[in-house]
């Protein structure tokens, strides 16, 4: 039975991965539903990512350290 269960689980990965290439219509439909799916589960064990680019992000803390380095610069520029 062991060689049984493991054919069935290659076919059903070649299903999965690859079948909506060169099998028939309805199969290939079948197929693709199945890895959406698939990828649909593996997908939601993942954090959600609603980062911002990383390039303004650090746009933004570059602007945030030059207005800090700007208003330093004026209070030592006034103190001799």
């Amino acid at each position: 039975m062991k060689p049984l269960g493991s054919i069935i689980l290659v076919l059903g990965l070649i299903f999965v991965a690859v079948g909506d290439s060169f099998l028939p219509k309805p199969l290939s439909t079948a197929s693709k539903n199945a890895r959406t799916q698939v990828n649909k589960v593996f997908l939601s064990f993942t954090p959600d990512t609603d980062f911002e680019k990383p390039s303004k992000q650090r746009d933004a803390q570059v602007n945030d350290m030059e207005e800090r380095v700007k208003g330093n610069r004026d209070q030592l520029i006034e103190q001799p």
